[in-house]
This record gives C-alpha cells, structure tokens and sequence, in this order.
C-alpha cells in the first residue's frame, strides 16, 4: 500500500523525504529506504549530508523496523550507534535494514547506508536498539509496507532554522546550543521529535569543537534517557579530548522548562575535512 502521507511527524518526515518500502523476508521484517541529498540538508560546504540528518534518518528507519518486528506492540529508541566512513555524498542515499534481535522487551536492527550515485559506496553503518512497549492502540498497517517520499517543499528553511536552533550570538558559550521547542517538531506522543535531536546534537558538537570551517561530526552515540516534553532544549558540550579521527564531544540535551532534566547524552568526534577525511 502507497501512502500519500505517512501517518506519522509529517513536518520532519516531509523535510527529510526518506521513501520506504518492505521486501520479503524469511521472519524478521526486511526495510530499504532512500532519501535525496537535497541542498537544505547537505554540509554547508555541499559535499555531502550533514550527519545530523544521517543519524536521524537512520534512527527513523532503524527503530521503525524494530517497532514492525514486535508487532502489536510498538518501541521507543533507547540507544543509536553510528560510525562513519565517508562525509562526501553524491545522493540518493540508501539505507538497508535487518532486525538483529527481537524479544519481549526490546528489539535491535542494523542499518547499512551505501551512496547510490557513488556506485553504492559505504557511507556509514548504524545499530538501533529500541524498547518494546504496549502502546493504547495497536498500530495496524497493510503489509508489505510501501511509503513514498513526500514532494519537496518549495523554498525550505536552512536546516538548522527549520529544527529551531538557535543562532549564535558573537559572544555566546560555544558549548552550549538552544533548541526552541515548536510545536511543528514534537512526534506524535507530543515530545521533541527524534530527528531534531539527530540535528541537535551534529550543530552543537560542531560548534563546541571549534575546528574550523570544515569541521563536521562523524561517529555518534546516543543514549535516549527521557522526552523531551516542554522545552526550550538545551545542549551542553564538554570537549572531552582529541583522537587521530578527530575531536570527541559529550553532549547532555536537557529539557530546560520542565525542571532542567537531562534527556538526552551522547558522544561525538568531530573531524576537520582538510585534515583528509574524506
């Protein structure tokens, strides 16, 4: 079945457009997405998606498949590991997903990310593990599943304008990032929508790295803790120390409006691209 528009974060998912489509497998469902490298989403240097996008597309499509494997019940994602081979991307993308385990209280997929225009080069690998929850209504879909991407919108905001960052002030903390919690980013339980975070945490380890132009985020772990539910988010980075590939940055993502709580952690390199990272 074709949907016009996916059930679900239709803002999010019409910014990403990531098509879907369901193959046979022998138990476990068997995922293929494809996303465009359009401008809004690409470096600013336009050589390839911002890694922000990368991870949230692989969260989406990662926990996505985990929540059909554990049908009636649906999951949340607990943790995202991503490592990344190469920064430049001629587009579309293509993720390939496979459930590594499935069980009564959780579930875990591997996504494979190949550059279709760079005759199907390895662009990153990620694992999603998710929890299995009981959800109010059982989801109900017709299967195989087949979700098309949604049309491009016309004129779409910068990337980190329409995820709600806040621009940096000249004599702002470098390590400290703000979201602005728009009603347009919350998922449909109501909280601050995976993808943003994804985009969260690339623009705020960047910036605490203070590399150079050129810098960009490479390998990420995510550690989901609790939602985000109010708002405004804030992101505070500890530069924790250089490696050969790059700087690594600790992110805590805290929900400022309700009690200041930590959501959110993960860690990040960032690598400068004129060092020769690809």
């Amino acid at each position: 079945m074709t949907f016009d528009v996916p059930p679900d974060g239709l803002a999010v998912n019409q910014y990403l457009r990531m098509a879907r489509v369901e193959h046979p497998g022998d138990d476990a469902p068997v995922l293929e997405g494809r996303a465009p490298i359009d401008d809004n989403v690409r470096s600013d240097d336009g050589r390839g998606m911002r890694t922000g996008v990368l991870l949230a597309l692989v969260d989406s499509l990662g926990g996505f498949t985990a929540g059909l494997a554990v049908l009636p019940r649906w999951i949340v994602s607990t943790s995202i590991h991503l490592q990344v081979a190469r920064l430049d991307h001629v587009g579309a993308l293509r993720l390939d997903v496979a459930v590594l385990r499935r069980g009564n209280l959780s579930a875990v997929t591997s996504v494979v990310v190949s550059d279709e225009g760079a005759g199907d080069a390895h662009v990153a690998d990620g694992i999603v593990t998710c929890a299995a929850l009981e959800p109010d209504a059982p989801k109900v879909f017709s299967r195989p599943i087949r979700i098309d991407a949604l049309p491009r919108p016309e004129d779409p905001e910068p990337l980190e304008q329409f995820f709600g960052i806040v621009p940096p002030a000249d004599d702002a903390d470098p390590c400290t990032t703000t979201l602005v919690l728009e009603e347009r980013l919350r998922n449909p339980w109501g909280i601050l929508h995976g993808g943003a975070t994804s985009v969260l945490l690339d623009a705020a380890a960047v910036r605490a790295a203070r590399l150079s132009d050129g810098a960009a985020a490479t390998d990420t772990v995510v550690h989901f803790l609790s939602p985000v539910r109010t708002g405004p988010v804030e992101a505070r980075c500890t530069v924790i120390g250089d490696r050969p590939d790059g700087r690594l940055v600790r992110v805590a993502v805290h929900d400022v409006g309700n009690g200041d709580r930590l959501c959110v952690l993960g860690s990040v390199v960032v690598t400068d691209r004129h060092a020769g990272f690809r």
